[in-house]
């Protein structure tokens, strides 16, 4: 589950250089990982397009592949260039300091589903871990991607998302 790694694997390959030869404009906005059996090691890195606010994603398994440009959904906030650099926490400790805020915070929420993104919020590369739990509650840790610190803890009903 290395990020760098796994983001390496993307940028060094022919396929990706290929396509971001054509696609200059493109920087990476984001990594997410949903965290189930299924998904567990299939990154997706989100490239994005400021000309058209369109989005890329490349997958990366065992095989490389990327969607077509899409819409994203535009919360009002600038989507900000990561930087990979900034990212010094490897996703298995930021996993772990969630669990810790959760079991002590949050014992009674019990999470159906959770992942992670890993983007630039406020200048700062950031885990935006989020928890489904069965209590139609959802759980979000913000946790710093460069020294492991907690930015913030909030849980929201499901149905407020509406």
């Amino acid at each position: 589950m290395n990020f760098h790694q796994t983001l390496s694997k993307l940028t060094t390959s022919t396929a990706f250089n290929t396509w971001h030869t054509e696609h200059k404009h493109h920087f990476l906005a984001h990594a997410f990982l949903l965290l189930d059996d299924a998904n567990k090691d299939t990154w997706q890195f989100g490239f994005y397009n400021p000309e058209t606010k369109k989005m890329t994603t490349w997958l990366v398994s065992k095989t490389l592949t990327h969607t077509q440009e899409q819409e994203i959904l535009e919360t009002g906030a600038p989507i900000q260039k990561l930087d990979p650099a900034l990212v010094t926490i490897e996703p298995e400790k930021a996993i772990a300091l969630a669990e810790d805020i959760r079991k002590k915070e949050h014992a009674k929420e019990i999470p159906i589903k959770h992942f992670f993104i890993i983007q630039m919020i406020d200048g700062a590369a950031t885990y935006n871990i989020t928890y489904f739990c069965q209590s139609f509650n959802t759980l979000n840790i913000k946790i710093h991607a460069k020294d492991g610190s907690i930015i913030s803890s909030t849980i929201q009903k499901l149905m407020d998302f509406g």
